[in-house]
């Protein structure tokens, strides 16, 4: 769901490290459970898709679609509009695609290998943009940011999902690797600086996590 950012949260090391790493760029059978992993619960994309209120007509990209289950809640959604996804795990666009493949064989849904720092799609083309889970793993905030606000139409809406650092928790506990109160504050501010406007956060708890939301304007 995204590519390994050295200064987004703690990661774990060695053999957990590994693991880990699977969640950002799945290969391999250790990517295909992580893919069955990520998909177990629907909760958190739910949350980020309702954020978004999607409707009929809109555009949408999602970055680090993973196994795509947030692109089929949205397709569901936007039924007279375009849902598109980049992922720069092979093994998660085909994962997706076979979740989403009704959607996918009506065009309705397009799913491409990529990355957030170079996204194949001309400018102004979504009215909405979301990234769940994949910032931990962006190899530069400020490009993605970028593509981002280069790929949304003025007024276009973003969101971006992260779960919550908690200390305590135990070392196979993804909450041990979120994000800090810290590192939403130097994304809302990277915001800013490249064009976005109206910043706002939202958390949740949800499955024994928090899940922490930055919406933002084009």
């Amino acid at each position: 769901m995204g590519e390994p950012r050295p200064s987004a949260a703690a990661a774990p090391t060695g053999l957990l490290g590994r693991l880990f790493e699977q969640f950002g760029r799945p290969s391999g059978l250790l990517g295909q459970l992580a893919g069955y992993l990520m998909a177990r619960s629907e909760a958190d994309d739910r949350w980020v898709v309702e954020l978004l209120d999607v409707q009929p007509n809109d555009r949408v990209l999602e970055v680090g679609f993973g196994p795509g289950v947030a692109i089929a809640l949205i397709a569901e959604r936007a039924t007279s509009g375009f849902v598109a996804g980049v992922d720069p795990s092979e093994v998660m666009v085909r994962q997706a695609t076979r979740r989403d493949r009704a959607a996918v064989r009506e065009g309705r849904v397009e799913l491409r290998p990529g990355t957030v720092s170079d996204l194949p799609y001309p400018d102004g083309h979504f009215t909405k943009a979301c990234a769940i889970h994949s910032l931990y793993f962006w190899p530069s905030l400020e490009d993605g940011l970028r593509e981002l606000h280069r790929v949304l139409a003025p007024g276009g809406l973003l969101a971006l999902a992260v779960r919550m650092r908690r200390p305590q928790a135990g070392r196979f506990d993804p909450s041990r690797y979120g994000f800090t109160d810290e590192q939403v504050a130097e994304v809302a501010a990277t915001l800013g600086s490249v064009g976005f406007r109206d910043v706002t956060t939202r958390r949740q708890e949800l499955d024994r996590q928090t899940m922490l939301a930055i919406l933002a304007r084009r």
